[in-house]
């Protein structure tokens, strides 16, 4: 080790099945070593793959130690400069940081106890995200049907033609023909009682009457009527989905310990897909040495942009947690939002624009802002107090309408 030896020992791969670990057991077994004498070292970034030989290992009696995230990443820059990543060299490291553990008495670096597991609610709202997506979508291409189809109906039906009770409604009387020739109680049902649109219960007579006389396309629509149905359909099962996951999503939270949902829930215009996206996002607050690092991680972190030997200016990073990112610049234009009660987060944007910051700056610091304050609380183990935030940031007028 001291030598430089580390940096060519040989390196194994396992395939991540049985055979693969029974082979990594032989092989540790023909060292003549005892287990319990046997130091092994692990990233908390391999997921359930991890976590299975890891539980592997410990059946058989050796003890698995894990990093800490940003120890190995620290440790690869200082040793050897930014190379390539590879698994070669970071097991080698590894094998280092635990020799200058083991040998040398170096503190720092591993975890306390085993990283918590966020692989499943972390795919449940990665696979939320993808059926919202292609809800959206479905739902303009309906849009864009009824424009040429009905273009009366968005008259009726305000805030989008594809709300559930418009939905109802196409599902039941597909073409403004067959609106115009319904009955009106089978209208009244489907729109009123069915859809829940009271405030139509009054212009259903209207709406006939704006469909008999429609300026939409009403020869050669087959196909646009059945790619409506097609549509209707889809946005039907997308719906069903959603509230799968969503039912999966409060399953798999129940078991993420109780306080750090409770933190979570403590901030304002906090959310259930949003603590999941977070939660699955962050995953152990453990690992983190400090709330920089988490930003890092999140997305909302500086980033100097050069050119040639002078600095032009900063931007915000582009690596990160993508989902996380998204999430956290809608969690900030909420806490924005004329409607939303007034918070310290609010007045501390208020603030930077005061200072002559740009908005789109400003609403990057404030997301970054999210973040310290969320890693302090997880870290503290304490709910998130706004009146403590206010006097922290020296609000006076935000205190007092706290505590008011």
């Amino acid at each position: 080790m001291w030598d430089g030896s580390w940096e060519r020992a040989p390196v194994r791969r396992v395939a991540t099945t049985g055979f693969g670990f029974r082979e990594l057991t032989s092989w540790l077994a023909e060292l003549g070593v005892p287990p319990g004498l046997i130091r092994i070292g692990m990233e908390p970034t391999g997921g359930w793959y991890g976590r299975t030989v890891a539980a592997w290992l410990e059946r058989h009696g050796y003890r698995v130690d894990w990093l800490q995230n940003f120890a190995l990443h620290e440790r690869r820059h200082l040793m050897i400069g930014k190379q390539t990543k590879t698994d070669a060299l970071d097991a080698r490291l590894i094998a280092r940081l635990l020799f200058e553990r083991e040998r040398l008495g170096l503190k720092g670096g591993f975890l306390q106890r085993p990283p918590r597991n966020a692989d499943a609610v972390r795919m449940l709202v990665r696979n939320r995200a993808r059926l919202v997506e292609q809800r959206t979508r479905c739902r303009n291409q309906l849009t864009a049907i009824e424009d040429v189809l009905f273009p009366e109906l968005k008259d009726f039906f305000r805030k989008s033609v594809t709300s559930s009770s418009a939905r109802l409604l196409l599902e039941s009387f597909p073409t403004p023909n067959h609106v115009a020739a319904a009955d009106p109680a089978d209208l009244h049902r489907v729109v009123v009682r069915q859809g829940h649109a009271g405030a139509l219960a009054a212009r259903l007579m209207d709406l006939q009457l704006a469909a008999a006389d429609s300026a939409g396309l009403a020869t050669d629509t087959d196909a646009i009527v059945q790619t409506q149905e097609w549509l209707l359909y889809q946005l039907r099962l997308i719906d069903s989905q959603i509230q799968q996951v969503d039912a999966a999503v409060e399953s798999v939270l129940e078991e993420w310990p109780a306080q750090e949902r409770a933190i979570l829930a403590s901030f304002p215009a906090m959310t259930a897909t949003r603590q999941a996206v977070l939660l699955a996002s962050i995953g152990d607050i453990a690992c983190f040495r400090n709330d920089r690092q988490l930003r890092k991680l999140l997305g909302w972190y500086p980033e100097a942009r050069e050119s040639g030997s002078s600095l032009a200016k900063h931007r915000l990073g582009r690596s990160g947690n993508r989902m996380a990112r998204r999430e956290l610049w809608f969690w900030a234009l909420e806490l924005l939002a004329p409607s939303h009660p007034s918070t310290p987060f609010r007045d501390y944007y208020r603030r930077l624009r005061e200072r002559g910051m740009a908005g789109q700056v400003a609403m990057g610091h404030l997301a970054g802002k999210l973040v310290s304050v969320l890693f302090h609380c997880l870290r503290a183990g304490s709910l998130y107090d706004p009146q403590r935030h206010a006097r922290e940031l020296g609000s006076v007028d935000a205190c007092r309408r706290t505590e008011a």
